[in-house]
Parts: structure tokens; sequence; C-alpha cells
């Protein structure tokens, strides 16, 4: 599961390596060391970059700009200011909207009234738990505002596609957006909910689904190029 098919033995040395640094980082987030997480956190997705780059033919521009905006929004997530929490916000922002433009652009999406339905469920969750919480300056709250449609979107997208074909790569999709919403789930509670109180398995909690995002949106980015070069020839 943790290895591709037909990843060379430098796949296999960066898999390896990639899951060290995440049982290093839970660790790290366990004991909530500032120091150390600036160096670890950016290494979970270089680490993404380099195994990408292994093993894609393509090597697509957008995977690597997806993913170095998502570094830096985890960077400015750690000191957890308000101000640094707001440019997080803005630099997530960017990013959830790239992704979803590349994602929709490696599903090739047509059919857009089941993507329409499976979205409702989730902007009714997040929207009401947007509604209910306190504390939001008024900047942060418009952010929050697009960054519930845009996750929604993704898990729109993700249930959609699986839903009407149930195939290894929408399956893919399918684990990277629940993982993707259960991960802004956590970070939205704590960051708003449970700031004074943030019970300590929640970061690293947060943490392990946010490796868990990034391999496993490796994983269906291949699998998306795969499918597409056998369809070509």
């Amino acid at each position: 599961m943790f290895t591709l098919k037909h990843e060379n033995r430098i796949g296999k040395s960066l898999s390896l390596l990639f899951f060290i640094i995440v049982i290093i980082e839970v660790v790290i987030e366990f004991f909530f060391d500032k120091g150390l997480l600036f160096f670890f956190k950016p290494l979970l997705s270089i680490g993404i970059m380099f195994l990408y780059w292994n093993m894609s033919k393509k090597r697509n521009w957008l995977f690597f700009i997806v993913l170095f905006l998502s570094l830096i929004t985890n960077v400015l997530f750690i000191p957890n200011t308000q101000y640094l929490l707001f440019l997080g916000l803005l630099v997530f922002l960017v990013h959830r909207i790239l992704l979803i433009y590349y994602v929709i652009q490696l599903i090739k999406l047509k059919d857009y009234i089941p993507f329409f339905i499976a979205i409702i469920p989730f902007v009714f969750i997040f929207f009401y738990l947007l509604l209910i919480s306190n504390g939001i300056d008024t900047k942060s709250y418009v952010l929050l505002v697009f960054q519930n449609i845009l996750i929604s979107v993704i898990g729109g997208l993700a249930l959609s596609e699986y839903l009407m074909d149930p195939n290894k790569k929408n399956a893919w999709l399918f684990i990277f957006g629940l993982l993707s919403l259960t991960q802004y789930f956590i970070v939205f509670i704590e960051k708003y909910y449970l700031s004074n109180l943030a019970p300590i398995v929640f970061r690293p909690l947060a943490m392990l689904l946010n490796a868990g995002v990034y391999y496993v949106f490796y994983r269906f980015v291949i699998d998306a190029e795969t499918n597409a070069m056998k369809n070509i020839s």
C-alpha cells in the first residue's frame, strides 16, 4: 500500500525516509518544540516533491506550486499568532484554489450535477461551525468563508467522482478528500474553539492527517497521470 507497484529503489528509499520524518514530526508535535517544527515541518512537503519528481514522467509544475504553498501555510501556522494565522489562511486560500484547479484537470470533470449535490452536506457542516464560533476577526472571517467553500468543493469532487466511477484513481481521490475534510475540521476546532485548551492530542493528530493528505495526493496524481498516458497510447 505504501509503495507504488513500479517504484524504483530511490522511490522506496524516499518513501521510507518520508514516513520516518512523519514519525519524528508526531513526536515533535506532541512536545510542541517550535524550533524543531520550523525545521522538520517543511520536510514533509519537500519529501513529497522528491517522490513525485522521481516517479512522475510528466512532472507537472502545478504539483510543485501546490506543495510549496502548503509548505508556507504550515510554517505560518506554527507560531499560532493572529497575524500569522491570517497570512497562513491567505496563502492557504491560494493553495486550495490551485489544488482544485489541478484536480479538475486530472479527473477531467464532465458531469457537474453529482458534484454540486455532493457539496451540499459539507457546506452545511462547515458554515454551521463558522456561524456558532466566536472571537474571529473580520478579515479572518471572510477568508474562512472562502475556505469553507473550497474544502466543500474538495469533498464534493472526491465523493462524487468515487460514487460515479469507483476505480483506483478515484479511490485515492476519495481518501484524499476524506483526510482533507478531517484535517480541516480538527484544525478549525483547535484554532477557533479550543485555542486556550487545545488538547495535546490535536496537534499530533492534525500533523498525522496532514502527512496523509500529502502522500495520498501524490498517489492520486501518479495514478491519474498513468491512466492519462495509457488512454493516449
